[in-house]
């Protein structure tokens, strides 16, 4: 499979069995809506990661999200703070908030 036509090529379709199991990473059969669920999270990580870097390169400030979107950023990013320290792992220091910072509740 390509994401670009080469010679002698056939558009597949993504309901297509091989297709699935092709894109399946565990040789499982899912549906392409199984796919997208499972990648969402993943995604969404992504998303979560690019703005903490935009923010730690000054690219952006946090305050320049929408109000719905800063809360969010930081529920989940104390969520994921005490499962870290519930799981003994090391919390990263990479926060959106500088120590000047305060969170309102």
């Amino acid at each position: 499979m390509s994401a670009h036509p080469v010679e002698h090529s056939t558009v597949a379709d993504i309901a297509d069995p091989d297709v699935i199991r092709f894109l399946s990473s565990n040789n499982n059969t899912e549906s392409p809506q199984e796919i997208l669920d499972k990648s969402d999270t993943e995604v969404s990580r992504i998303v979560e990661d690019l703005i903490d870097l935009l923010i730690a390169k000054q690219t952006i400030l946090f305050t320049d999200l929408p109000e719905p979107a800063q809360q969010k950023l930081l529920s989940r990013k104390l969520a994921r703070s005490a499962y870290q320290s519930d799981e003994n792992s090391p919390v990263s220091n990479n926060s959106i908030l500088s120590d000047d910072d305060s969170i309102l509740l």
